[in-house]
């Protein structure tokens, strides 16, 4: 019996790390693959997984699986292409942390399994089977795809999907859109990056966008990635805020989402889909981020997974300044005018530590009014005091939202 069955594409990522003495950009081949990186976090956290794909009958297809293998996934579900060679990706971190992908798959052995190569034996075995968008891209591997989906639905198995859009790989931005849509009505639980709601659904605010989700599925869980600015969970009529764990560390991004996406999946294989509470999904939310912040201080990402010891070594320890851990709380207030503003800098200016205002993807100091002004004011505002003491409260009354 498997925890975890994914299916999609098992590639190469050549991130570089550094450049040459001539000034040449140098890279280093990774094993990569959204549905393998899920998979090997989770095999690092105690579950046990597998695999469906297809890689090439060559170098790097051998070596992709040596490192399932090793990691602790099954390959009984890997095939190995004689004719088409193993998908490439050349990954290139841009300044602020993005990512800019090249991919070398016209076609890659990944987009070349067929409905009838696809172990369904490993689907009866599971308890979760999940999948991405990038095995949707082309055929056969769509209809492979399609057909997995609806064989995991028809067995009673959860469906998780990670839309991980990569538009280079798609002949039009409707194609791509029609696919994710696809994804989202066939899941249970969704895990989809902030770029990637808005892309999707239009929407600049995540409430809106997770509402038009929620009319257009049957999604349960959607947790919605915010990069270095944390996390939201949305389930029933609850929103949760996941803090992020930020390093000075951090030099390559690759797999922070995936890894996010497997501690998801590994929490409700521990407490199920029913009756989460706001207590859970913050516990949930927490050990993602905490596990997405380690694997950004790392290159690549298959091999490079932290385990439950180091993830929770973060927890305890994040934030302790002179041997006492600091409590961050956060609180929807309202800023609807210029003479509100000015008053709430000031109060915020005595505030000890990190004061901060969100709204979406936007993270500004509280202490700045120029900041403040740059925001919409007439919509409600997420305050986070990260170093919370009972005695700011009286302040805080002042601007909550009623």
């Amino acid at each position: 019996m498997y925890d975890v069955v994914a299916m999609g594409e098992l590639l190469v990522d050549f991130i570089q790390n550094g450049s040459s003495e001539k000034g040449n950009p140098i890279f280093e081949a990774n094993p990569g693959g959204a549905p393998c990186n899920v998979l090997a976090m989770l095999s690092r956290l105690g579950y046990s997984t597998a695999f469906i794909g297809k890689v090439g009958e060559d170098y790097f297809g051998r070596m992709l699986g040596k490192t399932i293998r090793e990691t602790g996934i099954s390959e009984e579900g890997l095939l190995y292409d004689r004719e088409v060679n193993t998908t490439l990706a050349l990954v290139h971190t841009l300044p602020g942390g993005d990512r800019d992908f090249s991919f070398y798959r016209k076609p890659g052995a990944d987009i070349m399994l067929t409905d009838e190569e696809v172990n369904r034996k490993l689907i009866d075995e599971c308890r979760v089977f999940h999948f991405g968008s990038l095995s949707l891209t082309n055929e056969p591997a769509a209809a492979a795809t399609k057909a997995a989906v609806a064989y995991a639905k028809n067995a009673g198995k959860r469906i998780s999907f990670d839309p991980n859009l990569r538009e280079p790989l798609w002949e039009n931005e409707e194609q791509a859109k029609a696919a994710i849509w696809y994804g989202i009505g066939e899941c249970d639980v969704l895990k989809i990056a902030d770029n990637e709601i808005k892309w999707l659904t239009g929407k600049e605010d995540y409430d809106e966008g997770v509402r038009m989700i929620k009319e257009r599925s049957n999604v349960r869980l959607v947790s919605v990635t915010l990069g270095n600015e944390g996390s939201l969970a949305y389930y029933m009529d609850q929103k949760i805020y996941g803090r992020p764990f930020l390093s000075d560390r951090t030099v390559d991004t690759t797999g922070a989402g995936d890894t996010f996406c497997a501690c998801v999946l590994g929490f409700l294989l521990e407490h199920g889909l029913d009756d989460l509470t706001e207590a859970d999904l913050e516990r949930m939310s927490s050990f993602a981020n905490a596990a997405a912040s380690i694997i950004t201080t790392r290159k690549g990402a298959i091999r490079s997974m932290p385990g439950r010891e180091e993830v929770n070594t973060l927890l305890a320890n994040y934030g302790k300044q002179q041997g006492e851990q600091k409590t961050a709380k956060s609180f929807e207030i309202l800023l609807g005018s210029v003479d509100k503003v000015k008053a709430f800098v000031s109060d915020m200016s005595k505030i000890e530590g990190d004061v901060l205002l969100c709204v979406g993807k936007y993270v500004i100091d509280a202490k700045s009014i120029m900041g403040i002004f740059s925001l919409e004011l007439s919509k409600p505002l997420r305050l986070e005091i990260e170093d919370w003491q009972e005695e700011y409260m009286a302040v805080i009354e002042r601007y909550l939202r009623q």
